[in-house]
């Protein structure tokens, strides 16, 4: 029992544990991502629906017909679940375990000290700030974590049959988020780097003799996994690839994926799908954690695991070119990171972080920023009231909509869709966050909006087109200037929203 005891007091052990607890607060961010609204209306549609997923749009008035694929499904029940069981707090708790998991899971892939490992976890959680939150596509990073930690516990042991339980992580995640196609994408890269180090091994030694030709040759048969271990890989993925076939759409899930990958009119249009760039004060973190990789890295060049230093580079473009993507990089390239810096510290960092005052430091900053989350940002109690306040939803204007219903179709702002599908039911909705890349025939429905949002030529055509009877949209002056001009009758009016009325609906 001392023994025990004076384990769980000493240096290190604390020094873990306060790691591990602010990534935690770190990774805790606010439920007022647009789009949770309408992921808990989904999870309540299939609960009230013995989970039968639905074939057809059923929230929106604008595209009924579209071919709706709910690939995240499962996400939704379960957090449909959790906020009708709990409140908006845990939603929040969730997540951020969900995140501060992937971060910790991909370190422990890497044969390392520990401390390099929380170090490591901390700066990748920092530089991800921008994009977290109460999303599904957190779980993204936790499956990535997932297949990155199997990648490297295999090629450090190519004996391990650890390989084999990627099946089952993808028969998982397909049903969990559409984003499971980027682990497959690992996956592929990873054995596309191997089969092309083995094959230029074989023709290095076929057909050239010199010495240092050789020598290269020698070096990529050591940092490349066995011939034989070839074909189980590629029949992992294989196998991988038709596990995600096992969902409600089967191989209609890609259709999704697709779209919205070569979706060149939502990747201009919506900031998370926009690319990083240096300029923007939100990707400050992650421009400075890349040039800290960086500067270790130039300095470590020679030691580096270069076949995973590619993949690295592979998602770094991915990172750069959507913030959606960005922390798919830093979970990718956290192994990475800890093992540069073991490699030119050595035992040093871990010394360091065990001393009094770092873990003094340690606890102020644990204090600080749990004290900002959990005091002025999520607190225990958070509210409707405060979600709308915080994340700028009409909730005033919906209570009033609820009070005083209006006849005719809603016209209503994009970032308020996935809201007004949760709190305001009794309309459908124009457009919400699932809709930037449907389209059907020569109707798109985010480039309809776009032309009426900025009042383009031929917008009150789509207004006739649509038949709006009133529009929810923000109290600013070219909204007031154009509708009131036009004869609609302002019903309700705050300081975030309006609602008009067209002239000829009474």
């Amino acid at each position: 029992m001392k023994n025990f005891l004076k384990k769980l007091t000493n240096a290190r052990t604390i020094f873990i544990f306060l790691g591990v607890l602010l990534i935690f607060f770190i990774a805790l961010r606010p439920p007022t991502d647009p789009d949770m609204g309408w992921h808990i209306r989904d999870g309540q549609y299939l609960l009230e629906n013995d989970l039968h997923v639905a074939k057809k749009d059923m929230f929106s008035y604008t595209m009924p017909n579209f071919p709706l694929i709910m690939h995240e499904w499962v996400t939704d029940v379960l957090m449909a679940e959790i906020y009708q069981k709990t409140n908006l707090f845990m939603l929040s708790v969730i997540f951020a375990l969900i995140v501060t998991g992937a971060f910790l899971l991909v370190s422990w892939g890497v044969e390392a000290k520990i401390e390099y490992k929380i170090i490591s976890s901390i700066l990748g959680v920092i530089a991800s700030i921008p994009v977290l939150g109460v999303r599904p596509q957190m779980l993204n990073l936790l499956g990535l974590a997932l297949v990155v930690f199997i990648i490297l516990k295999f090629r450090k042991n190519n004996q391990s049959k650890i390989i084999y339980v990627l099946p089952l992580i993808f028969l998982v995640w397909v049903n969990m988020h559409g984003g499971f196609a980027v682990g497959l994408f690992l996956l592929g890269v990873f054995i596309g780097l191997e089969i092309f180090k083995l094959t230029l091994a074989i023709i290095l030694k076929k057909f050239f003799k010199n010495g240092r030709v050789l020598k290269a040759e020698k070096w990529l048969r050591e940092n490349s996994i066995s011939g034989n271990k070839i074909i189980p890989l590629i029949s992992v993925f294989l196998i991988s690839s038709l596990a995600t076939l096992f969902n409600p759409y089967g191989w209609r899930t890609y259709i999704e994926i697709f779209n919205t990958i070569f979706d060149s009119y939502a990747k201009t249009n919506i900031n998370e799908w926009m690319p990083v760039v240096m300029t923007n004060p939100m990707s400050y973190q992650f421009i400075i954690y890349l040039l800290l990789l960086s500067i270790l890295l130039i300095f470590s060049f020679r030691r580096v695991d270069y076949t995973y230093l590619l993949i690295c580079v592979v998602f770094l473009y991915l990172g750069f070119s959507s913030w959606r993507h960005m922390p798919l990089f830093l979970v990718i390239s956290t192994p990475l990171w800890i093992s540069i810096v073991e490699s030119l510290v050595g035992r040093e960092l871990s010394v360091i972080v065990q001393k009094k005052t770092f873990l003094i430091f340690l606890i102020l900053a644990i204090f600080f920023v749990g004290k900002q989350r959990l005091g002025r940002e999520i607190p225990l109690s958070f509210s409707l009231e405060k979600l709308a306040v915080d994340g700028q939803y009409p909730l005033a204007a919906t209570r009033y909509l609820k009070g005083n219903p209006i006849d005719g179709r809603m016209f209503n702002e994009y970032n308020w869709g996935g809201f007004l599908i949760w709190q305001y039911p009794e309309k459908k909705v124009f457009i919400d966050g699932r809709m930037p890349s449907w389209k059907m025939g020569d109707q798109k429905i985010f480039e309809d909006f776009n032309k009426v949002l900025m009042f383009n030529d031929g917008w009150q055509d789509i207004l006739k087109k649509y038949d709006i009877g009133f529009a929810l949209v923000y109290n600013n002056p070219p909204n007031k200037y154009v509708f009131l001009n036009l004869g609609w009758r302002e019903v309700y009016s705050d300081e975030l929203a309006c609602i008009f009325v067209r002239p000829d609906n009474q």
